[in-house]
């Protein structure tokens, strides 16, 4: 009797795990970011950039996700301080339905209303529509730079 009391509760608690549900479909992410020369306006405090699929700024191989990746500098010290995001707003999963960013911290949905905290890893702000975090891509140093370029992908 004891053993079943345990493997149902052992399944009761397996089973009320919160999955998270991936609403951004999956498309190629990558970008080298120049922080000395062509997106050196992300070296501020704040400061973000949207790379969209059209952008004539963008290599060849450079590839922008769903809705375009929304690159943020947050507080953190170092590399660690960016961060990078599928443009697309999550609660609509559209491609052409791209946040904006309004007060240097908070990405918007046009069509919804929802906002995302960038500063608190694109999580919902209380009162938005959406339940769902924007999606989010790694953000690294480049393998042969002495401190002034990124990688972003997935």
């Amino acid at each position: 009797m004891k053993r079943c009391l345990i493997c149902l509760i052992a399944l009761w608690a397996t089973a009320c795990t919160k999955v998270e549900e991936i609403r951004i479909p999956y498309r190629p992410v990558y970008l080298e970011l120049d922080l000395a020369f062509e997106d050196r306006g992300l070296l501020e405090l704040y400061s973000h950039r949207i790379y969209m699929p059209n952008d004539k700024t963008l290599l060849a191989i450079e590839k922008t996700g769903f809705g375009g990746v929304l690159v943020f500098h947050g507080m953190d010290i170092g590399f660690g301080a960016y961060q990078a995001y599928d443009a697309a707003c999550p609660f609509e999963a559209k491609a052409n339905t791209v946040v904006a960013v309004e007060d240097d911290i908070y990405a918007v949905c046009p069509v919804c209303g929802s906002r995302y905290d960038l500063t608190a890893g694109g999580i919902p702000a209380p009162g938005s529509a959406s339940t769902y975090r924007l999606h989010r891509y790694n953000v690294q140093p480049a393998a042969s730079s002495v401190g002034s370029k990124l990688i972003v992908g997935n």
